[in-house]
């Protein structure tokens, strides 16, 4: 191959390179944050997940503070704010600030001042306070050291607090590969963390739902 052939297919290889970069981009910017809610909030989502039975299940009481950790468009977080009340408070905490523009404008629009967003950091999710419940649903497996960022969670509870987690346990969806983890494995990542296993419920077809209470029952008052 001459060296004006080389050069040809060199600059080809580099427009196409700075085409799909450029590509990349433009979708990253214009990504759809009301697609994705809308996939959030599906139907099909809803009673997968079975929300009324998992809010049923962390017998909630009015008046205490909940912290739900990857809120995501609020599906848990506002059936968690009724059941804690005006005296209550529930803490939707992510790092996505469009998906928090909508907790706030359906919070608004269902009357639910109780609902407070927090912008969470990458590694630590900025809660306000201490908290009497942890609720942490199809999060987790974006986190990118799951093992170390749960170290951080029992400074954010109080004495008797606890930690929900639902994830998935099979049919994990497509491009979830390399975020895989089992239940055993958590469950060691949560004895390092200081927690021990409180509840296990085995309801949900594709997830597992687990409760974890501090196990040495000390914390923030």
């Amino acid at each position: 191959m001459g060296r004006r052939r080389s050069f040809q297919v060199l600059r080809v290889l580099i427009v196409s390179a700075a085409t799909v970069l450029a590509w990349a981009s433009t979708l990253a910017q214009n990504r759809d944050p009301l697609r994705y809610i809308q996939i959030l909030e599906s139907a099909e989502r809803v009673k997968r997940l079975q929300v009324d039975r998992v809010i049923e299940e962390l017998q909630l009481r009015e008046g205490q503070v909940v912290a739900d950790l990857g809120a995501g468009s609020g599906l848990f977080t506002r059936p968690m704010a009724e059941r804690v009340g005006a005296e209550g408070v529930v803490y939707a905490i992510d790092i996505d600030s469009d998906l928090l523009a909508h907790i706030e404008k359906t919070a608004a629009a269902k009357n639910l001042p109780n609902i407070r967003t927090v912008l969470a950091g990458e590694f630590d999710p900025k809660i306000p306070e201490a908290v009497d419940l942890i609720f942490i649903s199809d999060t987790l497996h974006h986190i990118r050291d799951p093992a170390e960022y749960l170290k951080n969670l029992p400074r954010y509870l109080r004495r008797d607090g606890e930690v929900a987690l639902i994830d998935f346990k099979r049919n994990w969806p497509s491009g979830h590969d390399s975020m895989q983890y089992t239940e055993s494995e958590l469950q060691e990542w949560m004895k390092a963390a200081g927690f021990e296993l409180s509840t296990a419920h085995t309801f949900l077809e594709d997830h597992f739902y687990v409760i974890y209470r501090r196990a040495n029952g000390s914390g923030p008052s």
